[in-house]
């Protein structure tokens, strides 16, 4: 018997102990299932230096661009907008879902190998905060140098 295969995006490869853990069918309702979310939930707001007090996370399945586009015509003010600030692949993709969904968009591109100018994005959000409701950005790995 062949076996199956597991397609992910990105590239990597997935180790044997997380092939056998997916072995464990736990459903949404399951409070083993409701704990684990709860642990990365709350282990993500650790990462980012935040408390539950002010943030929440909210996990997405999917693609990347599947949870930014989840993310963009969800919270995004269609009247006011976005600022999509874009050095690489991703942020350009953020511009051609936000043009597909009719949600104004400013955006602010630099080549993929620099890093976005702080300066410069003040300088566009003190000139146009009130046309935008959101900022949104996605790191590029490959910033630093081609």
């Amino acid at each position: 018997m062949q076996d199956k295969l597991l397609f992910t995006p990105g590239p990597l490869t997935t180790s044997y102990p997380v092939k056998q853990a997916l072995t464990t069918d736990l459903g949404s309702r399951d409070v083993a299932f409701q704990s684990v979310i709860r642990e990365v939930r709350s282990g993500l707001l650790d990462v980012a230096g935040v408390s539950a007090a002010d943030f929440t996370t909210v996990p997405v399945q999917g693609s990347g661009t599947f949870a930014i586009e989840s993310v963009l015509c969800s919270v995004v003010d269609r009247k006011r907008g976005v600022l999509v600030i874009a050095n690489g692949a991703y942020g350009l993709r953020q511009t051609a879902i936000t043009k597909a969904h009719k949600i104004p968009t400013q955006l602010y591109e630099c080549a993929d190998y620099e890093a976005p100018s702080l300066a410069a994005i003040e300088k566009l959000l003190q000139t146009s905060a009130k046309d935008v409701s959101h900022v949104s950005v996605v790191h590029d790995c490959s910033v630093g140098g081609p």
